[in-house]
């Protein structure tokens, strides 16, 4: 199989929870709590242990930022991280800069600008494609000039970012759905393959002008990466394939993107090779093919520096020396856990009904419910012993449902459920409703 690295993740406590006052829904085994700056130390010690990185959220300052930076460079370990200032984040010490989101907001220094970037909520992992419309082209060299002085990486997630808008959408929802529905690969669970098809169409419903003020963003993302790899900054290509894009295929999409954004496809390859060996600290045995470093190859049928596209075209994979089978095969069985919605906000949540008011009618009678829980979303529907009724969403803990005439024609008890639709989702268990004699 493939070498796996893992970047593990430090919990900041703060007044008994982490920086967003909750407890993480998933503790997995590489991440670590942290109090206070004076547990840095003991914080990367125990991470080094596991993982070959410390990734830290945008929401921590400098205060914890630069000792766990200084702490992890002592131990050989990059630092990557969310960011809401890239210049901030490089001052503390990061290696590497998740997404765009603090490259973008760095460069916005007009008053209209900042207005429109305070009044916007900006989650991490999430698109915020209308906040690089903002972006200044005037400060690009001193942002650039900042990171690079540092040698702070950028990985700017392009294909997960833009994939509904960009022009190669299409084409590359094409590709996916080819891997994605082969026979072979079947064991790859539906909500999987939903959620990296869906991610095509999640403008589809934007207005003309919105989807302008997006690609306007666009193009200001190209032409800052482009002029800092052309001013020394380096890129590390990665996809978010976790969360929303389809693994292995997507990192293929990300070097056309970056290709597209102005670097040359020699550049757009180290992304994916040198460069992320490098910010991992691993130069010494991957990245490049060399006399005494793994020997770990791709051997394509063409040449990618003619056309980047042709890194698809694999004719064999040889990891250690030896030649690796490549293709799928319908009996593998998966070896790790699955922790779908629990740990991915693309899916939707699994819903809870509590209370369904008012608990009844009488016989022949329409009645407008108020159904309560959580875990509601836009698409969940109420169901009358098992079928769809009419369904407004209110808001992620109410939904509001019409029961007919039809539906109380007899007297008796019904069950009354909630089901949200795939990727994730599922229904509840029923409560019953009463249908009283008139």
């Amino acid at each position: 199989g493939p070498r796996f690295y893992f970047c593990g993740g430090i919990t900041i406590l703060r007044a008994g929870g982490d920086a967003s006052g909750r407890e993480p829904a998933v503790r997995a085994r590489d991440v670590v709590a942290l109090k206070g700056p004076e547990e840095a130390q003991r914080t990367v010690a125990t991470l080094k242990e596991k993982t070959d990185c410390v990734k830290l959220t945008e929401n921590e300052k400098g205060d914890l930022f630069t000792p766990i930076a200084r702490e992890a460079r002592a131990a050989g370990m990059a630092v990557i991280a969310h960011s809401f200032n890239a210049v901030d984040s490089a001052a503390w010490g990061i290696s590497g800069i998740e997404h765009m989101v603090g490259v973008a907001i760095s460069t916005i220094r007009s008053t209209e600008g900042r207005k429109a970037v305070e009044g916007m909520t900006i989650p991490a992992g999430h698109k915020n494609s209308l906040l690089y419309q903002w972006m200044e082209p005037a400060y690009f060299n001193e942002v650039i000039d900042s990171l690079v002085s540092r040698k702070v990486m950028i990985n700017p997630t392009l294909d997960f970012e833009w994939k509904g808008l960009m022009e190669h959408a299409r084409e590359f929802e094409l590709e996916d759905a080819r891997l994605l529905y082969n026979p072979n690969l079947q064991y790859m669970p539906l909500s999987e393959r939903l959620v990296s098809l869906g991610q095509y169409h999640w403008a589809d419903k934007r207005s003309a002008a919105e989807k302008e003020l997006f690609l306007k963003g666009y193009k200001r993302v190209q032409e800052f990466l482009g002029r800092f790899v052309k001013a020394g900054g380096k890129i590390y290509a990665g996809t978010d394939s976790a969360a929303a894009t389809t693994p292995g295929l997507s990192l293929h999409h990300e070097m056309e993107l970056l290709v597209d954004a102005g670097l040359s496809p020699m550049d757009s390859l180290r992304s994916s090779t040198q460069w992320g060996a490098e910010l991992l600290g691993l130069d010494n045995k991957l990245g490049t093919v060399e006399v005494n470093k793994l020997a770990d190859l791709v051997i394509l049928r063409g040449s990618p520096l003619e056309d980047i596209r042709r890194t698809k075209e694999i004719d064999q994979v040889i990891r250690d020396g030896e030649i690796v089978d490549t293709g799928f095969h319908s009996d593998y069985s998966f070896p790790f856990r699955l922790l779908g919605p629990v740990s991915k906000h693309l899916y939707n949540p699994i819903p809870v009904l509590s209370d369904v008011n008012p608990p009844m009618t009488a016989q022949g009678t329409e009645a407008k419910l108020r159904v309560r829980g959580r875990g509601f979303v836009p698409s969940t529907v109420v169901q009358i012993d098992g079928s769809a009724i009419q369904t407004t969403w209110v808001s992620p803990t109410e939904l509001s449902a019409v029961l007919t005439r039809a539906h109380s024609s007899r007297v008796g008890t019904v069950l009354i459920q909630v089901e949200s639709p795939l990727p994730g989702g599922g229904v509840t268990e029923p409560l019953e409703f009463y249908i009283t004699y008139p």
